[in-house]
């Protein structure tokens, strides 16, 4: 499964606020995500907090001037079999456009369940 999580949309909601908090919830998923089989990626606005991750079970993407939600749309669209990918945010829009496309979508909280 291929989980696309809108970093700023999830730390915001479940009230992640300091970096050092963010680093501990990306190695939390980053084990979780071992254990689950599953490839993630974690895309942010804005410059760069968190350590890089740039191979592996969990990335870290930084927008580099386009928006973390034009983004996941895009690897959504792209992906070769949508009803795999899984995004993670509580935007509204962004989750109609991927669940028109065929994918699911989870809320911050689902993810924290799933994470156990």
């Amino acid at each position: 499964m291929r989980v696309l999580v809108d970093g700023d949309n999830v730390l915001r909601a479940l009230e992640i606020l300091r970096p050092a908090e963010g680093e501990q919830f990306l190695q939390r998923l980053e084990r979780v995500a071992a254990e689950k089989d599953w490839d993630v990626q974690v895309v942010f606005d804005g410059p760069e907090r968190f350590l890089r991750r740039e191979q592996g079970i969990l990335k870290v993407i930084y927008g580099k001037g386009r928006t973390a939600d034009a983004l996941i749309e895009r690897m959504a669209y792209e992906a070769p079999d949508r009803s795999q990918v899984v995004v993670v945010t509580q935007d509204r829009a962004e989750a109609d456009l991927v669940l028109g496309l065929g994918g699911h979508v989870w809320s911050p909280a689902r993810l924290m369940e799933e994470m156990g």
